[in-house]
């Protein structure tokens, strides 16, 4: 994906993003670099700690918080943790200088964040990482899930859907899609290995988003020939 292109139907949109960090310097850098981005638009605020960050997130409506992990009185960690907490909806990035797997492990186990980077900052990763999860956030948020509590159910679901759409097929290749979400990798993995068996029926995409697997579903109806 070219970093700079743009869909004419996302121009108007302006996305909030809020940066965390106690250096003045990194703050300026990481503000000037998405409000120069050329793919999107975004209105930044700042703090200079994860307490004064919390206070934002608790009066304000963020798509994206970026902080780093190491600063006073609270480490990223803990910060991502308490955005977490009060708005399970905004995306959350980490920074940090240290490279360390455990923070890393930490911070997406507890925090359950969608992006760790890791110090010095290149600005072209930095735009890219923030565009594309600000996509998929957009995606997320337009889809209706189908629900369904049990893989069987799924896979039920999806076959009467099928037989549905065959019964009012025209002569167009008109193609559905459903969405499912499943809460661990072996419902995940059960539900594709089966959705191989069948005609006219495939995945389309799949989301990973705060450990749940988000699965786009493309269903032909059966009568036409198999689908490639």
């Amino acid at each position: 994906m070219d970093s700079n292109s743009q869909d004419p139907e996302e121009e108007d949109q302006v996305f909030d993003l809020l940066i965390v960090d106690d250096e003045l310097g990194m703050l300026n850098f990481l503000e000037d670099t998405l409000e120069s981005a050329k793919n999107f638009k975004c209105e930044v605020e700042t703090a200079s700690d994860g307490k004064k960050g919390l206070k934002k997130v608790q009066k304000g409506d963020y798509d994206l918080v970026i902080s780093d992990y190491k600063m006073p009185l609270m480490n990223g960690v803990d910060f991502l943790k308490g955005v977490k907490d009060d708005s399970p909806d905004t995306l959350r990035f980490m920074l940090t200088g240290h490279g360390d797997l455990k923070v890393a492990k930490q911070a997406i186990n507890e925090a359950d964040i969608h992006q760790y980077l890791e110090k010095p900052i290149d600005k072209e990763e930095l735009r890219f990482a923030v565009y594309e999860e600000l996509m998929r956030k957009d995606e997320r948020d337009e889809e209706t899930v189908t629900g369904v509590t049990s893989v069987k159910e799924a896979l039920q679901t999806v076959e009467a859907f099928q037989r549905d759409i065959t019964k009012t097929a025209g002569e167009g290749l008109n193609k559905e899609k459903l969405v499912f979400e499943f809460n661990s990798g072996p419902e995940f993995n059960k539900f594709s290995f089966e959705l191989r068996k069948k005609e006219n029926i495939h995945i389309e995409d799949v989301h990973v988003f705060e450990n749940k697997y988000i699965i786009n579903v493309g269903v032909y109806p059966k009568s036409y020939e198999k689908i490639q």
